[in-house]
């Protein structure tokens, strides 16, 4: 977290919205991503590009691109994912910050219909649509996100509820208000800052889908990273354990725990990563006997492979429904 380096910005002319896109040696994806941008139907933004030190083309294809929106920002080394929002936060001008990750694209009217949520909305301080997640090796459309309601959402995200970072805007005072993103997470970053603010701000979402999040396009991609995801779960479990105790209970804990790490089972065997699934379903057991459901689905899933995952991913669902639990 940037403590104290995360401070408002007044310039003679500042824009509605600042979008950032965090980018580290995807130049094959960052292209695409940028594009959406840039054909958004609203134009009262500026785009902050950070690369967290790419070593590929990522430099020259950015130039390729001439909008006087655009912004270009390059760490010297890398530094992860939270450090690069953190950075567009502190270099960003606008009221409100709208995230988008360099494997995704937005629906070219994603900023005016987010904005026309938030005008009717004054009080919100989050605004969020849904998404359609692609395989890109299939072709296969998923919608994602699911709603629900408005308010402060914390126990809903203890429950299991999660949004993507590209489809979400925030008003930068509320992020500036919290201390930007936890710099200790690596690919986990959201899980923290959505808790975080479902504790003291305004949601209120729409049906909408007007994000593609795109899978299995072939680059590397954090949610892929399972030594990384590990390492993130025992941050958030030390992070959050008391609090979410003290809120919501202790059972409401060990679920949000466990809906974690069976969330993180069912990707890695649909991902092909079976060992990750066995790893998963180790872990849980200190859960035990709670987390046998937990375990079973995710020993199964490991088991039977990537070909039984619609099986395997349909029971997860219905455990999930009885337990709360998150995946």
């Amino acid at each position: 977290m940037l403590n104290g380096r995360l401070s408002p910005k007044a310039p003679t002319r500042s824009p509605l919205v600042s979008v950032a896109v965090s980018t580290w040696n995807r130049a094959d994806l960052v292209g695409r991503a940028v594009r959406s941008v840039l054909a958004q139907t609203f134009d009262d933004f500026e785009l902050l590009v950070v690369d967290d030190g790419s070593t590929d083309a990522t430099p020259e294809v950015i130039a390729g691109i001439e909008d006087p929106r655009l912004r270009y920002i390059r760490h010297g080394q890398n530094s992860g994912i939270s450090r690069t929002r953190n950075t567009a936060i502190a270099r960003a001008s606008g009221e409100w910050m709208a995230f988008l990750d360099d494997d995704n694209e937005w629906a070219p009217d994603y900023l005016r219909r987010q904005l026309r949520l938030a005008a009717s909305r004054p009080g919100a301080d989050v605004v969020y649509c849904r998404a359609r997640g692609r395989d890109d090796r299939t072709g296969v459309d998923t919608v994602r996100t699911r709603l629900v309601g408005e308010g402060r959402v914390f126990r809903h995200l203890v429950h299991g509820w999660h949004l993507l970072m590209s489809c979400v805007m925030i008003r930068r005072a509320v992020l500036v208000e919290i201390g930007g993103l936890d710099e200790r997470l690596g690919a986990s970053e959201d899980v923290d800052l959505w808790l975080r603010l479902g504790r003291r701000a305004e949601f209120v979402g729409a049906a909408d889908v007007l994000v593609v999040r795109h899978d299995r396009h072939g680059g590397k991609q954090l949610s892929l990273d399972f030594a990384l995801r590990a390492r993130d779960l025992a941050v958030l479990d030390d992070k959050w354990r008391a609090e979410i105790t003290t809120a919501c209970g202790r059972t409401a804990y060990r679920r949000w725990r466990l809906g974690l790490e069976l969330g993180g089972a069912l990707w890695a065997v649909r991902t092909g990563q079976r060992v990750e699934g066995f790893k998963s379903a180790r872990r849980m057991a200190r859960f035990l006997p709670g987390s046998a459901p937990h375990m079973a689905i995710a020993l199964g899933a490991a088991l039977l492979g990537a070909r039984a995952y619609a099986r395997i991913a349909g029971a997860g669902q219905a455990v999930r429904r009885l337990t709360g639990g998150r995946a």
